[in-house]
């Protein structure tokens, strides 16, 4: 039987990956064969018609039948890519993802805006790391903390900072809990808590339940860490000149808004919309 060519064999992934709901299967297809066989995008561009490598066969087929089960392809791989930078990712932490980048936007242009020398940041929630390491990678400047109740994705973030040479200071705790008897003040304050209602989790994409299940339930009316998240923040942002921005999801936006108008009446609380258009975040904004 003739070996099958590099074009072949991505063909007849992505069928297989097609035939079980993979969303983009021929992106999916094209990366796996690049990951079993250590190629870049250049190199498999170059070799499609090539006679496909005969012992990497075997681990691409691992690959392709973890995907086939519908492991998301970032554990699959070990990576994520976040605002312009690749994060190490397992079973441990959420994927980071897209949307969540408005985060560290909004963080950036608010200290930006108001002219903040030095300030002080906390990531909620951290997970890999990614939204803290890029914080503290775009703003040197920045004394930059995160916090997450796992240890295991507190040993995947420090990885990751390691990785990309950034300064972050990790600590294990429920939310901002490791700050409540210290009296520590922050400039600004961003997460990417637990947000899904309870009752839609049966109803997840099937790459999205293989994910840890803490960093997604947000209860049965999706603000069980918010609330307490919102308490957390009170005792820990700066009275003037500071924010918090946090991830929600449309459903709960709403709900979300009225809580924080409530438990910040001082403050310039707004809902923010990502590229799609959808409801994504919520500013509170103090100064």
């Amino acid at each position: 039987m003739p070996v099958q060519t590099v074009s072949s064999l991505i063909r007849s992934i992505t069928s297989r990956l097609s035939s079980v709901g993979v969303e983009d299967a021929g992106t999916d297809a094209r990366l796996l064969v690049r990951h079993a066989f250590g190629w870049s995008a250049e190199q498999q561009l170059g070799r499609l018609v090539d006679p496909a490598p005969v012992d990497r066969l075997d681990l691409l087929e691992l690959l392709v039948t973890r995907r086939v089960e519908r492991e998301p392809l970032q554990y699959i791989t070990g990576s994520a890519e976040f605002f312009r930078r690749r994060f190490a990712v397992d079973p441990r932490v959420l994927i980071p993802r897209p949307e969540t980048e408005q985060l560290v936007v909004q963080a950036i242009e608010f200290v930006r805006s108001r002219g903040i020398d030095g300030p002080r940041i906390v990531d909620v929630g951290t997970g890999s790391g990614a939204i803290a390491i890029s914080l503290a990678l775009e703003m040197r400047a920045a004394a930059v903390s995160a916090t997450d109740i796992s240890a295991g994705a507190l040993e995947v973030a420090r990885q990751n900072a390691a990785a990309h040479g950034a300064e972050v200071e990790f600590i294990e705790g429920d939310l901002l809990d490791p700050f409540a008897n210290g009296g520590d003040k922050f400039d600004v304050i961003v997460s990417n808590p637990p947000y899904i209602l309870h009752d839609a989790m049966p109803g997840l994409q099937a790459e999205v339940a293989r994910e840890p299940a803490l960093a997604l339930d947000g209860g049965n009316d999706g603000l069980d860490v918010i609330r307490p998240l919102f308490v957390g923040i009170r005792a820990a942002l700066k009275s003037d000149w500071s924010a918090a921005y946090i991830e929600i999801d449309p459903p709960i936006a709403d709900p979300v808004f009225e809580l924080a108008g409530k438990e910040f009446p001082n403050a310039s609380v707004s809902l923010l919309t990502d590229l799609a258009g959808l409801t994504r975040c919520l500013a509170i904004e103090l100064g």
